[in-house]
């Protein structure tokens, strides 16, 4: 089933909108999109534990350029609290709720 987090995404240019959409496959892995700045890209790697703590890569191309990252976080009851991991920094991602 796939199970979609929104929030946003704190980068240089101050907060933006982002998606996390993560299909789950049983065996402690999912697959997974994550989109930004109107740009999406495919999560790699993704692993998830029964209690929602994931990790992940991408690469996403945006007006800040290509952008390889790692993701990590949890999500939980509806909600995401992580960060992504890239050459511009630690950027926090948060449901709306959680800010």
């Amino acid at each position: 089933m796939e199970e979609v987090y929104e929030g946003k995404i704190k980068l240089p240019m101050g907060k933006k909108d982002f998606k996390l959409t993560i299909t789950r496959n049983g065996d402690g892995s999912f697959d997974g999109e994550f989109t930004v700045l109107g740009s999406t890209a495919p999560i790699t790697d993704g692993k998830i534990d029964d209690e929602g703590n994931y990790t992940g890569a991408c690469k996403i191309t945006t007006i800040l350029g290509t952008q390889e990252a790692t993701t990590e976080g949890r999500v939980h009851d509806g909600l995401i609290d992580g960060v992504a991991k890239c050459r511009i920094g630690v950027l926090p991602l948060k449901s709306n709720e959680l800010w």
